[in-house]
């Protein structure tokens, strides 16, 4: 009998240090800091991974030149949008496996903790995948009661009674396009009449995964070609001759009959045109000022190109004189001419002779002395090589990278 009071007594003293230290450890542990899943492997960690090891094989497998990859990558976060021809499209495969991101500060300050008992909050919006890196550091005296970080309505991360000099470090991915919250609690009679206070220095960093748009467009791409080109060069020739003196028939010293060859010779240009004037009277005039700029050739330039059709060369009659043109070409003539002047445009199918036609001026005066003008005009072309550059338009199909922000 007083062995079974033995075993029974001894059953319940096992079973009251066991409560004990069941109880003790319950305190225990809600005195200590309480740490709520900080980080959690999701589908976007898995992602990420699969991405880094497959990029090994990619950076292995086509020739990257590093400089320009991070040209694009600097220049798509600074312009928000770049164009790459198709053959560097693996440069935007690159671009996936550098795991693009843009880190954001929220905060980097220090703050009292409150002294009236509400809570001190601080509150961002956050997407998902945003991975948020924290550092909340009492730099007081006292500890804090409390400092929790919540994403929406849930409890990311809670440390009850942060001690002095204590650092509360880590980081949190974001599940969903949320709030992200900081609450600092410094509750108590003591330090809401302001003793016990403490200042806390908190660090909030946001690292966001960039969401490239990746769109195959049509754009108009701008080209210089060079090449060498025949141009033609529009060369003048010109004279005028103002003494041709005509004697009369009775004066056996002079000549009172003059005949004008009209002779071209082409060496190696092209002629096109050529023309003539014959002024019979002292009052007649061509207006020249040299053999490049005279009435000649702004008539020729006419008669080829048609830039001024209200011009005309001044028209000669003479009574006593005789003028006669023999064309001993099949050249045309043009619709522009008159009794004493005409401008040809030259046959390029036939072969012509170098004497084109000849100008025959007779006095028929017995008396009378006259003084002729004569104006002549050949027109060549010359051809000429030169490098030219030509601006092309042509339409190619590109990839068009746009960095889409968060609203």
């Amino acid at each position: 009998m007083n062995i079974y009071k033995s075993i029974t007594v001894n059953t319940l003293f096992f079973l009251l240090l066991s409560c004990g230290s069941t109880i003790k450890s319950l305190e225990t542990f809600v005195d200590s800091n309480i740490k709520v899943d900080s980080q959690i492997n999701n589908s976007y960690d898995l992602a990420l991974s699969k991405i880094k090891n497959d990029s090994v094989g990619l950076y292995n497998s086509y020739n990257t030149n590093s400089s320009f990859l991070d040209s694009l990558y600097n220049e798509l976060l600074d312009n928000k949008e770049v164009l790459l021809e198709f053959k560097d499209k693996p440069y935007y495969d690159l671009l996936l496996a550098k795991s693009l991101t843009d880190t954001i500060y929220l905060s980097n300050m220090y703050v009292k903790t409150p002294t009236d008992g509400s809570p001190l909050s601080y509150e961002y919006d956050v997407n998902r995948n945003d991975l948020i890196n924290y550092s909340i550091e009492n730099i007081g005296s006292s500890r804090v009661d409390e400092v929790s970080i919540l994403e929406g309505g849930s409890y990311r991360m809670v440390n009850q009674k942060l001690k002095k000099k204590q650092i509360e470090k880590g980081n949190i991915r974001i599940m969903n396009d949320n709030t992200f919250t900081l609450n600092i609690v410094n509750d108590g009679f003591l330090r809401n009449k302001g003793f016990l206070s403490s200042k806390l220095k908190i660090e909030l960093k946001k690292v966001s995964p960039l969401n490239i748009i990746y769109e195959e467009v049509l754009d108009s791409v701008s080209t210089i070609s060079k090449s060498i080109e025949i141009v033609l060069d529009t060369i003048y020739k010109s004279n005028y001759n103002k003494e041709l003196i005509l004697n009369p028939i009775l004066d056996i010293t002079g000549k009172k009959k003059l005949v004008v060859p009209i002779s071209v010779t082409q060496e190696d240009m092209n002629l096109v045109g050529w023309g003539y004037w014959v002024g019979l009277n002292n009052s007649n005039s061509l207006d020249w000022a040299s053999d490049e700029d005279n009435d000649m050739i702004n008539f020729a330039r006419q008669e080829l190109f048609n830039e001024d059709e209200n011009l005309s060369l001044q028209r000669s009659d003479n009574n006593y004189i005789k003028l006669k043109i023999n064309n001993l070409s099949l050249d045309t003539r043009t619709l522009n001419y008159s009794s004493n002047y005409a401008y040809y445009i030259t046959d390029k199918v036939i072969e012509k002779p170098i004497k084109r036609a000849e100008i025959i001026i007779e006095n028929l005066s017995k008396i009378n002395t006259f003084k002729v003008q004569l104006g002549l005009v050949s027109v060549f072309f010359k051809e000429r090589q030169v490098e030219m550059e030509k601006e092309k338009y042509e339409i190619k199909k590109i990839i068009k990278l746009t960095l889409q922000e968060d609203e």
